[in-house]
């Protein structure tokens, strides 16, 4: 599944495995930078998305009238 089509909780379920598999250090160094790799571009892929959604949050909080 390419990231464009992960939603968030996807991605961070992935990105915890990979956490996970480079926490054990039982990894053959090339598949650990891989995995490292992979890990980065997750990671960014999330706080993108949380960052898309900040926007929009404050988008609703600046149309609701004021108490």
């Amino acid at each position: 599944m390419a990231k464009k089509e992960m939603t968030f909780e996807q991605a961070k379920e992935k990105l915890d495995g990979i956490v996970e598999k480079l926490s054990d250090g039982n990894l053959p160094i090339e598949e650990m930078v891989r995995l490292y790799e992979e890990g980065a571009g997750l990671s960014r892929y999330c706080l993108d998305l949380l960052d898309r959604y900040e926007g929009r949050l404050e988008k609703v909080d600046t149309s609701l009238p004021e108490a």
